[in-house]
């Protein structure tokens, strides 16, 4: 009763507002045109000023546009149309079409206006031709009347001055045969009249329950795709994944939220709920009455406490954020939107996916930050390439209406736009067999047969394909998909077409990111899942330094990395190094090795020099011998730059590379230092021994051992110089070897830094091949020399010793090379081997050198044994006077002394004439002897002797001879 009594109210005022605008004067063109009685008036402001009318202001009926193509003086509020005079004009039918909007649709009403000027202005001004031979024309008459400002009067009387306005002008307005839907929930008002006066009306609406009535209004049509297919294609893509993983449906849940008042989020979300059901998904129906009143006072729409207890069913934070992935669809309004997010987000919801209708509102364009991800649904999208033949797409007919209404429509300006196209080609297929259509006939007398023709059209327009199902509502293509998306390498989201397949612009983003387990290096930060707006935003952070994550994971934190690893942000593992350093015991022992090998040199240098007159010393030559300390020395301090030689990882390689270039410096030159003074004493000392064999003298002074030093020194250095200036040595970190421990996810990555050639082309066994040439061509010749003079006394030349430093190097080498090759991936071993060879090789060359010598000089001559005899040159040149002239072999000394003594007894009798005094024994007799005796001469001045000249020294010699 109370309801009643309100709609007659709003029926009296409505009334009342008509009488009174009815009272003023209409202009002249609007009564000549059949709207005068209607008794409204020109409208005040333009559609879409009039559109942005608040609650405050109010509206009555007026006419907006009445697009009349048979006059010049047709009212045309806001509009242009080029239009002739009638008498210019070959003939045309007209057609009328009739718009009824309140007073927010400026969409519907502007789009239909841009229809009627494209379609009157065909063919130069002559209209739509149809026919058989196309020789007959249409052209339409668009009435658009806005009934008022419903936000005013109230949407029920807003209906009633609505169907009013229609049924006024069906009766009084000439060949009106078409409606163009009204929009919203002004729509149903469109639906009495057509089958009032069984007129088509083109509706504006999206759920199927509004065409159910078929069978009694045949007349209503719907333009619009079915809104309950709108989520879909999101249920869909979602299918499609969980079997591409092996997942079921059963374990997917699936959640859904709708309003119970409003016919469009019921259906669209009923239509979500029976096709999630069908798929097999584990499905929630939350209903709710936005009207209703849990708390006493506060409509549920507006109750907070009521809105998050909705959003807690669609996931509750006793799930946990590990859990909660359910998908998420919601037929709601912006402001329920709003609380059950932030709820939503407090409960750790990181949901699959999330389908809004709100999602293609302005309500998106004013939740940026929120909106990433987010599906939606509708009629049409911008990215759609239908065209007609004045438009190549929808958007370029919005763009064409920004410039003539001075706004940027939306999809319903595209709908309006068609359904005067779509009534073009109901129209000129009807008539397409007939020669000269009489259109004002059939549109009177055979209307029923348009009608049904429009049932089985197939039509091709902006809007895309249209067809009509059994409930005369267009299914000639599926609904628009839309997902917020970032296109190309765009950052910010944009509203993408997922569907119809054939006009998708972006693939579908399903699952979310935030449902997603976080990649290896990752967590879920629940920081992001409760204060981040983007609900379906990703949601995984990366891993501190000094945690790690190996592998896919739904935690909440990432794992401490073991001890004595570490790892750095967004680590999938930890890494411990190996990095092959020598240690510094190691490094100690290596200068231990310096401070032995230097101090035993030393010492032998104070030995040598405090011995410099001992025969031992003399005979083995004491330049030689400091030269081969020298060497040693030298040599040996190639373990200081090994030990520098390196650096840990991340450190500057400069100071190794330096240690590392001289290091074959040092111990090449102490080498060639310590070989070439053997061979050069070697040499020398077969060179005396030779020609005191030959009883020859000789001399060989010490510029000669130091030139020969020289020479090969000066070639050895010219090797390294040009090795360091062609191709130097660089210290160079490779890796060596990586293992990963899955138990513990400790990576551990071996390194060893080593010196090696540089990355140019030369190779460095171009230089270190010489090298070694020369050093084993000095050890073979010192051997060989050597060997020339074995006859020599021990206590006297080193041929022995000398071979046993060989065996004793070669061995070394022998057996540290493999060793060195093996260990080369450790730092550590390497070091060792390298520095034990040096240190051995120093110690034991000098060890084996001077250790025989400081037992010689120590023990001294045997009893009785000259310096002379201790020498011990054999001869085998001269001829034994005893021997019957036979080769027998004596030493020169002993040969002397025997020949000595026989020119004694021949001739005492001479000698003993002689002054008494010591004997004089001439040269070179006298000389062999001196030094043999003294020892006090150098040993290599031996000179040349031959009996004829002993003889003359018989008559001088004095008893003392035999003494000698």
């Amino acid at each position: 009763m109370t309801a009643s009594c309100c709609q007659l109210l709003y029926f009296l005022l409505a009334l009342t507002i008509a009488t009174t605008y009815a009272q003023e004067p209409i202009d002249d063109a609007i009564e000549d045109n059949g709207l005068s009685n209607l008794n409204l008036p020109p409208c005040p402001a333009t559609s879409y000023e009039i559109s942005q009318y608040g609650p405050e202001t109010p509206l009555s009926a007026c006419i907006l546009y009445d697009l009349n193509p048979r006059s010049d003086d047709a009212l045309f509020v806001n509009s242009t149309i080029n239009s002739t005079n009638a008498a210019d004009q070959p003939s045309f039918t007209e057609v009328g079409l009739v718009q009824v909007t309140p007073s927010g649709c400026h969409n519907h009403r502007d789009g239909a206006n841009t229809a009627i000027s494209k379609l009157n202005n065909d063919n130069d001004g002559r209209g739509v031709a149809i026919g058989h031979f196309g020789t007959s024309y249409i052209k339409f008459r668009l009435i658009s009347i806005i009934g008022g400002n419903n936000n005013n009067i109230g949407n029920d009387a807003y209906s009633v001055v609505h169907e009013e306005i229609l049924d006024e002008v069906f009766q009084n307005v000439d060949n009106v045969h078409f409606m163009l839907g009204s929009c919203s929930f002004a729509s149903a008002n469109d639906k009495p009249m057509a089958l009032k006066h069984a007129k088509i009306v083109l509706s504006q609406v999206g759920p199927p329950g509004f065409y159910m009535d078929v069978a009694n209004n045949p007349y209503v049509f719907g333009i619009h795709v079915n809104s309950d297919t709108y989520s879909l294609p999101a249920l869909k893509a979602l299918q499609f994944h969980l079997d591409a993983t092996g997942e079921s449906t059963k374990k997917q849940p699936v959640r859904v939220v709708y309003r119970d008042r409003s016919e469009f989020f019921k259906s669209t979300c009923r239509s979500a709920i029976d096709a999630a059901t069908l798929q097999g998904f584990d499905v929630t129906a939350i209903e709710f009455n936005p009207d209703g009143e849990e708390m006493p006072g506060v409509p549920n729409s507006q109750n907070a406490e009521f809105l998050e207890g909705l959003a807690d069913q669609l996931c509750s934070a006793d799930e946990g954020p590990n859990t909660n992935n359910a998908a998420v669809i919601a037929c709601v309004q912006s402001g329920d939107s709003d609380v059950m997010l932030a709820r939503m987000r407090l409960n750790g919801c990181r949901p699959t996916l999330a389908w809004f209708t709100t999602a293609t509102w302005g309500w998106a364009t004013d939740n940026a930050d929120t909106i990433p991800f987010f599906l939606g649904g509708g009629q049409w999208h911008e990215n759609f390439v239908y065209s007609d033949k004045y438009f190549e797409t929808g958007k370029a007919v919005l763009e064409y209406g920004k410039e003539k209404f001075g706004y940027m429509g939306s999809y319903d300006h595209v709908v309006s736009y068609a359904m005067p196209m779509l009534i073009v080609e109901l129209l000129t297929s009807f008539f397409k067999i007939v020669d000269s259509p009489n259109v004002t006939d059939t549109l009177v007398n055979r209307y029923e047969e348009i009608r049904r023709s429009l049932t089985n059209i197939n039509a091709h327009t902006i809007f895309g394909p249209v067809s009509f199902n059994e409930y005369q509502r267009n299914d000639g293509r599926g609904a628009a998909g839309t997902q917020w998306v970032q296109k190309g390498n765009a950052t910010a989201f944009q509203l993408g077409c997922i569907s119809p397949l054939d006009q998708a612009d972006v693939p579908i983003v399903i699952p979310s990111q935030s449902s997603l387990p976080c990649p290896p290096g990752s967590y879920i930060d629940q920081n992001l899942v409760e204060g981040d707006p983007a609900i379906l935003a990703d949601k995984c952070t990366l891993c501190p330094a000094g945690t790690f994550a190996q592998y896919e994971n739904t935690n909440l934190q990432c794992q401490q990395c073991p001890e004595g690893s570490i790892s750095l942000e967004g680590a999938n593992y930890c890494v411990a190094t190996k990095d092959n350093l020598t240690s510094v015991g190691l490094q100690v022992l290596g200068i231990i090795f310096v401070v032995i090998s230097w101090s035993s040199t030393i010492g032998y240098m104070v030995w040598l020099y405090l011995k410099r007159n001992d025969p031992v010393v003399k005979m083995s030559q004491p330049e030689s011998l400091f030269l081969l300390c020298v060497g040693a020395f030298i040599s040996t301090s190639a373990i200081i730059p090994l030990t520098l030689a390196e650096a840990a990882p991340g450190e500057s390689t400069r100071g190794a590379s330096a240690a590392c270039r001289s290091i074959p410096f040092l111990y090449s030159l102490g080498w060639v230092l310590m070989y070439t003074s053997l061979t050069a004493k070697s040499w020398r000392l077969f060179k005396v021994a030779r020609n005191a064999e030959l009883a020859r003298r000789v001399r060989v002074s010490v510029r000669e051992i130091y030139v020969m030093v020289a020479v090969v020194l000066l070639v050895d250095v010219s090797i390294l110089i040009a090795w360091v200036v062609v191709a130097p040595l660089q210290y160079i970190r490779t890796n060596v070897s990586t293992t990963l421990n899955e138990a513990t996810g400790v990576m551990t990555v071996e390194t060893a830094g080593s010196c090696q050639g540089s990355a140019n082309d030369v190779s460095m066994w171009a230089f270190l091949g010489p090298i070694i040439i020369i050093h084993v061509a000095s050890m073979i010749v010192t051997n060989v020399i050597l060997f020339k003079v074995k006859g020599i006394s021990d206590r006297y030349q080193e041929q022995k010793y000398v071979a046993l430093a060989s065996i004793y190097i070669c061995e070394l080498v022998l057996l540290g090379l493999p060793i060195l090759i093996a260990v080369q991936e450790s730092g550590e071993a390497r070091y060792i081997v390298i520095a034990g060879v040096i240190f051995l090789t120093d110690t034991g060359v000098l060890a084996l050198i001077f250790l025989p010598k400081i037992k010689y000089a120590k023990v001294g001559l045997p009893e009785g044994m000259t310096v002379t005899e201790s020498i011990g040159i054999k001869r085998t040149n001269v001829k034994s006077q005893a021997g019957r002239g036979s080769d027998y072999p004596v030493s020169a000394v002993e040969e002397i002394r025997r020949r000595a003594s026989m020119t004694v007894n021949r001739n005492s009798s001479v000698l003993s004439s002689q002054s008494e005094g010591p004997a004089v024994i001439p040269s070179p007799v006298a000389s062999v002897i001196s030094v043999a005796s003294s020892g006090e001469e150098k040993v290599d001045e031996i000179e040349e002797s031959d009996y004829d000249d002993f003889q003359d020294a018989k008559s001088t010699c004095s008893t003392n001879c035999s003494n000698v």
